[in-house]
């Protein structure tokens, strides 16, 4: 769901390792321009599981409003599971960036908000960017569901 901008500017590092106490969530999103739809899907790693997930927005008007909608649905279902810790990843390295910072741009300042109050129910979190290549579960879960969507 991301914008042609955003897929050549710098990324983000992606460091750190995992420590094999966190979850390793993945999020993605689908955009579709003309119906203003997103697909949203995130999966869940911990203990040798997964864990998939995927629903779908409306009124949704930009790439970046979904790849925030998409990490605020992962973190409230962490949250719903009773995580303590956990190391967040997305492919959208606008949405790490603001998640890091102090500054959000304004069109997901009340999405950012949302999932620094969610993550307050939690012991560690941590925000990596990952390379599209590594996120290809959710980016086909959140397709998956936004074809789903247009179907029906």
């Amino acid at each position: 769901a991301q914008s042609k901008e955003q897929r050549h500017s710098p990324h983000p590092q992606a460091s750190r390792t995992t420590s094999p106490r966190e979850a390793v969530i993945q999020t993605d999103a689908a955009w579709k321009i003309d119906t203003r739809t997103t697909g949203l899907g995130w999966s869940i790693r911990k203990t040798g599981e997964t864990l998939n997930f995927q629903s779908v927005n409306c009124f949704v008007i930009s790439p970046l409003i979904a790849e925030g909608l998409a990490m605020r649905e992962a973190v409230k279902k962490c949250k719903e599971l009773g995580l303590r810790h956990i190391r967040l990843e997305s492919d959208s390295a606008q949405l790490i960036k603001a998640l890091r910072s102090k500054l959000e741009p304004p069109e997901i300042y009340a999405i950012i908000s949302d999932i620094r109050i969610n993550c307050l129910a939690f012991e560690t979190v941590y925000f990596a960017w990952i390379p599209r290549a590594k996120n290809s579960v959710d980016d086909g879960l959140a397709k998956q569901a936004l074809a789903l969507y247009q179907v029906v």
